[in-house]
């Protein structure tokens, strides 16, 4: 157990490999963010770190209440079935994405391409 801990901090929590996700990240974030702007989508991308998500608001939220109001199932559904169609799963119970150490370039393209074409169908 303590190797396995050892070995996380000395070989996967690198600065190489934060540096490496907070990029990919930013990337991720930007193409978002370009995608909800080029569709003209009342939405808006937040990202904490390697951390992205897109949220079907205006925003930024503020609180609780104003994220409550934002959540908006049957849409979301839709966009999660339509990544899948895609070949692109994000997470099941919102929609947030991670950057690991092993993400892709290629992977973050793969999604901002799939979000891309998902939204070009919402805005038709």
């Amino acid at each position: 157990q303590f190797a396995a801990m050892r070995a996380t901090l000395e070989e996967v929590m690198t600065q190489e490999n934060y540096d490496r996700m907070d990029h990919l990240a930013r990337r991720l974030d930007a193409g978002l963010t370009g995608v909800i702007d080029r569709y003209r989508l009342p939405w808006h991308v937040s990202r904490v770190g390697a951390r992205v998500e897109f949220i079907c608001a205006p925003g930024p939220l503020r609180n609780g209440a104003e994220a409550e109001m934002a959540h908006a199932p049957e849409l979301e559904a839709a966009i999660h079935v339509a990544l899948v169609n895609r070949g692109v799963l994000i997470a099941p119970f919102h929609n947030m994405m991670l950057i690991s150490p092993a993400t892709s370039a290629a992977q973050v393209n793969r999604l901002i391409t799939a979000f891309g074409a998902v939204a070009a169908k919402l805005a038709a």
